[in-house]
């Protein structure tokens, strides 16, 4: 492995690439630590932790495009077994998720469609600025068939220019037979060209090639990002620009958790007193739990 590959982890990276002199731009995301941190966090399913793993890399994918400080909120919910599920990336490279799941009815398919899943639904992004500026949503319908497929409806709809979106997630047991969740995704898409020639259309061309991706691909520790797109477009030239390193983040501190339980009445929170006279609360992103002692609560309410 030379420099350049040594220097280009597959490991939690966001990088932006373009096809020289052709009207096809994109991101490729690889996760690894981020993603199980995020997905062991929580007790689930192989399918439910695929789902969610593919709302981050949406988020992720969606959110390294903006060009000012803010952040993505990729959510989405249905009458299915999972009702609800977010993942929100800041711009600084900072992501985490969360799904809602009914155990008991969860389909028995190894890998069901998203239909199975969460029934009939929307999918929503919400671009939050910060800085008191307004949030931007946007809305699509849940597709059958994936998340992908409903994210991408999405990319198109809402940006009008032709997407084609990508998720993998899966399993890989390493060396020390370790499990470990990994994920990749690649948005790619089509940028204004005056072009006009059916015949050699660019875009038609790396849609084709896109489809030869493997979901293997996408999720190999040992392939560099550089080498997967080299793999795709080498006979049309492929340009990769600074990547953005992805980490697990979440907002709950005790602090944090203070505040939000001063939005609760006196009343409310008394009933969340224990025998032991401690207050108990679980982030549901990360699965901490924090603890209070009622008295010292009372005096901050």
């Amino acid at each position: 492995m030379n420099t350049d590959d040594q220097n280009n982890s597959a490991d939690d990276l966001v990088t932006p690439f373009h096809l020289e002199g052709q009207p096809v731009r994109g991101r490729i995301v690889r996760l690894g630590p981020a993603l199980d941190e995020i997905l062991q966090a929580h007790n689930l399913s192989d399918p439910v932790a695929r789902l969610l793993g593919e709302a981050v890399l949406s988020a992720i994918l969606a959110g390294s495009s903006l060009k000012f400080t803010g952040r993505v909120i990729v959510q989405a919910s249905g009458n299915g077994p999972v009702s609800f599920l977010v993942s929100d990336f800041t711009t600084d490279g900072g992501v985490r998720g969360y799904i809602r799941a009914d155990k008991e009815q969860l389909p028995d398919e190894t890998a069901p469609e998203l239909k199975s899943l969460m029934g009939d639904g929307q999918f929503a992004l919400t671009i939050d600025p910060g800085k008191a500026e307004h949030r931007y949503q946007g809305i699509a319908k849940l597709e059958p068939s994936s998340f992908a497929a409903t994210a991408e409806t999405y990319f198109k709809q809402s940006e009008q220019i032709p997407s084609r979106l990508i998720l993998a997630v899966s399993r890989h047991t390493d060396g020390d037979g370790i499990t470990r969740w990994r994920g990749g995704g690649i948005l790619a898409q089509r940028i204004a060209d005056d072009r006009d020639d059916a015949e050699h259309d660019p875009w038609q061309t790396a849609l084709s090639l896109l489809e030869t991706v493997s979901a293997d691909e996408l999720t190999d520790p040992m392939l560099t990002t550089k080498r997967l797109l080299y793999r795709l477009f080498h006979e049309q030239g492929v340009r990769t620009f600074e990547p953005l390193p992805i980490y697990k983040r979440c907002t709950c501190t005790p602090e944090h958790v203070k505040g939000v339980l001063r939005n609760f009445t006196r009343a409310e929170v008394k009933q969340m007193i224990t025998k032991d006279e401690q207050i108990e609360m679980t982030c549901e992103y990360c699965s901490k739990t924090f603890c209070f002692a009622a008295s010292e609560l009372n005096q901050n309410l």
